[in-house]
Formats: structure tokens, C-alpha cells, sequence
């Protein structure tokens, strides 16, 4: 046992671990989102004929073992992102067929299948973040993905902006290693390319960055931001006012009046959502209290809060009552958590600029694209 468990502890972490976890995540979900939407479009056909009918959890199967084949046969760290991605949307085709497997009459349109789907994914989430957040990087992973990172050298040039990351890296593996000066000497005698242009993601994103920091500076923007998420909040307990309409109802003896999805009932289902709803108020109440006394960066992970309170429950409810219609809210609650988490990212970075430190390597827990 003892062992087993050294052998597990002496697993090196990539340090681009969060960006392609959540790349295969993210490229599931999307493939999931593709095969309904595609299916209620064209009503739903069957592709074969006569006993013959061939499941997409097959398709699924050849994408995951492409992406396999891809890690088992190749060098290199080029190819784990498209691998993360083919691999994702692998997953994304299997998983969707799940409602055949959990029924006895093979059932596709099994109602509780959007949220089995939900909790696995969830799951998911919280089995990479754990992997993420266990424990930073050591000294030696650090050292590792330096390493890793020279390899490339074999393979292609090796540029300006790769041979700066591998010397952050560097920098925080153990100095008393005997591989670190050795390491860090040939990367500083290998000739390096010049960094190669930015891509027109790149470009992107660094006006993205620009645009962020112009916004911040204006004045009016801690009090649309305030608004926007008070707004948000408001929505989200909307239910709140019906129920307790509804309640009213019934004790005067009204029950032929239902409203909406509320009906005149109070369930579980009502009442966990209920309680995601008031909780993630409380959140933006206070980050809009943080926000007006000029704290952006707790305002923003108080935000940040009440959109995982809202994804992890209220949302797993809302597929409990409404199957795959609870998508559109789900895929707001998603943009809005991307877009804090990038805010929350550039905070950091003004923040630390501002104080004279350099940030030049994103921690494990980073997300792709501050997605996350």
C-alpha cells in the first residue's frame, strides 16, 4: 500500500493542467449541445434501416480512441490540446446516450437524463479542480515541465516566448537539484527563434485586455456593474415572489389558478431553488457593497460566487423540472462565469503590476481562457 501510494505521489502534474481539463470538459458539453439541437431540427431521425440503427455513443467510442492513439503514439506537447478536444468530444457523444442505459426499455427521452448528465459533469468539475487545488506545484513538477518544455527544442525551434516560461519554471524548482543548472544552461545556450507573431485569438485577446482596463478606469463602471448583477439576482428570485403568491393562494382556497411551473404546491424541488436563489442574492448584495467602496476584486469573487451557486444548484434543479429547456439559463450562468473569471485574472494582474511583480506563469487552477 505504501508503494502504491509513493508511486501516486511521484505522478508530475502538466502545468497546463487546468487549461486542458477544461478544454475536454468544455468540448463535451458543446458536443452534447450539438447533437440535441441537430436532433430536434431535423426531428429526431435514425441513422440506418431496418433493425439497423447506428447510436452516436458509437461515434463517441472512434473519437475517444483517436485522441487515445493520439497521446500513446506521439511526442510533444502540440497535440494534447486537439486530443483534449477530440477526446472531449468523445465523451460529449457518449454521455448523451446515457437515458438508454439506465432504463429498462432503452429510453433516450428518459426525463431525468439532463440531470444525470448535470451531476456527471459537476462531478467532473469538481474531480479536476481537486486535482488542480490539492496541493501547488512542487519544486520538482516545476522542474519536470521545464524539462518537458526543452524537449520541444528536438522537435521544432524552440522560441523567445517558450524559453522564458521554461526559465519561470525554472525558477521555482528546487536551486540544490542537480538537473536545474544543467537545464537552465541549455536553454540559454540553444538558439531561439524569434517569438512568432500573435494569432488572431491572440490578437483578440490582447484587445480584450485593452478594453478591460479602459472599462475599469471609467467611473460609471462600478455602477453598471452593481446594476447588472442586482438585475441578475432579481431574476433569479423571481420564483421566490411566485411561490409565495401561489401559497397565498391556496390558503385563501384558490386552487384553480396555477402559476407557471410553481403551481400551487411547495416541493423540495421549490424550496432548493428557493435557497440557491436567496444565497446567491446574499452574494451580490455583498459584492455590490465591496464594489461601491471601490474593492473590485472581492466585488468580482463575491460575483464569482453567486454564478457557482446558481450553476452547482439552482441550475441542477432547473434540469430536474425542465430537462435540456434549462440550457439557456445554464449557458448565461456559464458566460457570466467566464467573463468574472477573466476580470477577476486582470484584477490580479493590475494589482501585482502595480506592486512591481511580474506574473508571467499562470498557476495549475488557471482555466482556459479564464473558463473554469
Amino acid at each position: 500500500m505504501n508503494a502504491r501510494r509513493k508511486a501516486w505521489r511521484s505522478q508530475v502534474r502538466n502545468v497546463d493542467i487546468g487549461a486542458l481539463q477544461d478544454t475536454f470538459l468544455i468540448s463535451a458539453v458543446t458536443m452534447i449541445l450539438v447533437i440535441r439541437l441537430q436532433l430536434w431540427i431535423t426531428h429526431y431521425p435514425q441513422l440506418g434501416g431496418g433493425k439497423l440503427h447506428i447510436a452516436h455513443l458509437l461515434w463517441g467510442g472512434v473519437l475517444m480512441l483517436i485522441a487515445i492513439g493520439l497521446l500513446l503514439s506521439f511526442l510533444g506537447r502540440s497535440l494534447r490540446t486537439p486530443a483534449a478536444i477530440v477526446g472531449g468530444l468523445g465523451f460529449g457523444f457518449f454521455i448523451d446516450e446515457v437515458g438508454k442505459f439506465v432504463t429498462s426499455d432503452n429510453d433516450y427521452f428518459f426525463k431525468p437524463t439532463a440531470a444525470i448528465i448535470y451531476v456527471v459533469f459537476i462531478a467532473l468539475f469538481l474531480i479536476t479542480r481537486a486535482m488542480q487545488h490539492r496541493r501547488g506545484l512542487s519544486q520538482r513538477e516545476y522542474l519536470v515541465n521545464a524539462i518537458d518544455t526543452l524537449m520541444e527544442t528536438a522537435r521544432r525551434d524552440l522560441d523567445q516566448r517558450e524559453r522564458r516560461r521554461a526559465l519561470t519554471l525554472l525558477d521555482r524548482a528546487d536551486p540544490e537539484d542537480p538537473l536545474v543548472q544543467p537545464v537552465r544552461r541549455l536553454l540559454t545556450e540553444t538558439a531561439a527563434a524569434p517569438a512568432r507573431e500573435p494569432n488572431f485569438a491572440e490578437r483578440l485577446a490582447m484587445r480584450g485586455r485593452h478594453l478591460y482596463e479602459r472599462l475599469v478606469d471609467d467611473p460609471r463602471f462600478p455602477r453598471v456593474l452593481g446594476w447588472f448583477f442586482s438585475i441578475w439576482a432579481l431574476i433569479s428570485m423571481a420564483e421566490i415572489g411566485l411561490l409565495a403568491l401561489s401559497v397565498g393562494l391556496r390558503l385563501g382556497g384558490i386552487d384553480e389558478i396555477g402559476l407557471g411551473q410553481v403551481g400551487n404546491s411547495v416541493s423540495f424541488v421549490n424550496i432548493a431553488s428557493l435557497a440557491s436563489s436567496l444565497t446567491a442574492g446574499a452574494f451580490v448584495i455583498y459584492g455590490v457593497w465591496r464594489l461601491r467602496h471601490g474593492s473590485r476584486l472581492d466585488a468580482y469573487r463575491s460575483f464569482e460566487r453567486a454564478v457557482l451557486v446558481q450553476i452547482f444548484i439552482g441550475q441542477f434543479f432547473s434540469f430536474v423540472e425542465s430537462e435540456f429547456s434549462a440550457i439557456f439559463g445554464l449557458a448565461l450562468d456559464v458566460l457570466l462565469l467566464i467573463t468574472l473569471r477573466y476580470m477577476i485574472r486582470r484584477e490580479l494582474h493590475l494589482q501585482q503590476s502595480a506592486a512591481g511583480r511580474s506574473i508571467e506563469l499562470p498557476e495549475p487552477s488557471s482555466v482556459a481562457a479564464a473558463a473554469t
